[in-house]
């Protein structure tokens, strides 16, 4: 290996190495102090960052495991932002500051690491190894504090559907090598034309594997563990798996769907399937939610239904070209994660005064915060595709992209979606914003907070620069299409 690979190995080695060394900074003799630790996983995480800032002049493969290029540094530095967001907005968290320590921080590492391997894959076996060290940790996350009510339901629900989705996953991942010969992703289309392959099971592995997917992303109709782990999460646990997570899930796909583009075709009944499910269900079961969590829950399974249209409608050999229609997924991609991380650090803020999540607790809340109460107004005017935010422009490129592809039923569909979309993004403004306040509480009785109690530092830091990254994410969207692809 070269010290070229080496270099472009530093992202890996840093949240790698950086989350042993947070371990070991909690453990130093001396005090317990959970400061120091804190304070390593920021400068590390700050580090990789800026370390890969310094790499997007590369496009290069390394050993036939991972590749560097735009779209993957990108994500790169979405996925180590996202971590950092994480622990800033875990640091005082109601439910965790008392419980967040050295561990905690060496976990987000470690699954921010996990999203660096899943979203350079060209290897199916770097891709599972990637998806693996993003869902262990989460495990011990979501119920990091098991006294919280719903903390072990919840981990033990997201457990089971990441176990099968590894399932389906790693089957599939055999079945192609058994049927091919090969794990590398953009040698499986030339290995199927020859002598030895079993094209049958190639296609029943790549199934196999677009399930595991699904599971991961909670497509309709493998989405009903979704809601749940949501509503029992942490605030900031929560951001990272709709926010960071899936975006992460997403990439892999869309260098999957790029890999093997001259069979990708052969699946596109079974991606309109996902599609037609995930856009229907997901908005109807948001329309019933009068909790939050559960509401944004039920939204990222439509909204993600949206994404894969773009991914659907390149799979038949129509007008459209590919990588207009990968530049909408990634786009929308993007776009759904900042705006969605705006949504969890006003959560994460307001949880003091609304531990449950439900609507009717947020009354009043958005004008005695106005700044909470604006960034949330940018995020649901967003998220339900209001100029000039970034989600108006996520779904002009993405429906535009599937409209020229000559599929307008699933156009007017995804149009109707988002129709019903409004109604219930606009109950979560109503409710920040009704006249009436919510009456204050005393800690020493409830065991909940005073509303007059100051508001953290770090969700209010990730909910402003996120909310100002939802409008300039918007207002140069082109630029931000250029630097991906």
């Amino acid at each position: 290996m070269s010290l070229h690979n080496l270099e472009l190995l530093l992202p890996y080695g840093l949240t790698g190495i950086g989350a042993l060394i947070v371990l070991l900074l909690g453990v130093l003799p001396g005090n317990k102090n959970n400061k120091i630790p804190y304070i390593g996983s920021v400068v590390i995480l700050l580090l990789t960052i800026f370390q890969v800032g310094t790499l997007f002049h590369y496009n290069a493969r390394i050993e036939n495991f991972v590749a560097i290029n735009p779209l993957t540094l990108a994500t790169f530095e979405l996925c180590a932002a996202g971590g950092l967001a994480t622990i800033l907005m875990a640091q005082y968290y109601p439910k965790l500051n008392q419980h967040v320590d050295e561990a905690f921080y060496g976990l987000i590492i470690i699954a921010v690491l996990g999203t660096f391997l899943l979203v350079s894959a060209i290897n199916l076996l770097a891709a599972f190894i990637g998806m693996e060290l993003i869902a262990i940790p989460m495990f011990a996350l979501i119920a990091w504090n098991p006294k919280c009510k719903g903390a072990i339901e919840g981990a033990i629900k997201y457990a089971v559907t990441a176990t099968v989705a590894a399932a389906f996953f790693i089957f599939g991942i055999v079945l192609i090598y058994f049927g091919t010969g090969t794990l590398i992703m953009n040698e499986i289309p030339q290995a199927l034309m020859g002598p030895d392959a079993i094209p049958s099971l190639v296609n029943i592995g790549i199934i196999l594997l677009l399930i595991g997917v699904a599971f991961e992303l909670a497509l309709a109709p493998f989405h009903c563990w979704l809601a749940d782990a949501f509503q029992s999460a942490p605030a900031p646990i929560m951001a990272f798996i709709g926010s960071i997570a899936k975006i992460a899930v997403l990439i892999f796909v869309i260098h999957f769907a790029m890999s093997i583009a001259p069979i990708w075709g052969d699946f596109n009944s079974v991606l309109w399937v996902l599609v037609l499910l995930s856009i229907l269900l997901g908005n109807l079961l948001a329309l019933r939610q009068t909790n939050i969590k559960r509401m944004l829950a039920y939204s990222s399974v439509a909204q993600f239904g949206y994404i894969l249209m773009a991914l659907a409608c390149v799979s038949d050999g129509t007008s459209i070209s590919m990588v207009e229609g990968l530049r909408a997924a990634a786009y929308y991609g993007f776009s759904y994660a900042i705006m969605n991380m705006v949504v969890f650090a006003v959560i994460a803020m307001m949880s003091k005064y609304n531990p449950t999540g439900e609507l009717a607790g947020y009354r009043g809340l958005g004008r005695r915060y106005p700044l909470a109460g604006g960034a949330m107004v940018i995020a649901v005017l967003s998220l339900a595709g209001i100029p000039p935010t970034a989600g108006f422009f996520a779904k002009l490129f993405l429906f535009t992209a599937v409209l020229n592809s000559g599929h307008i039923g699933f156009v007017i569909l995804a149009a109707f979606g988002s129709a019903i979309s409004v109604f219930y993004y606009l109950r979560i403004l109503l409710a920040f914003f009704a006249k009436e306040p919510q009456p204050s509480v005393s800690v020493s009785t409830t065991g909940r907070y005073s509303v007059t109690e100051s508001i953290d530092f770090g969700s209010t830091l990730v909910m402003t620069i996120c909310a100002v990254g939802t409008i300039a994410f918007g207002l140069f969207a082109q630029t931000a299409l250029n630097m991906m692809f």
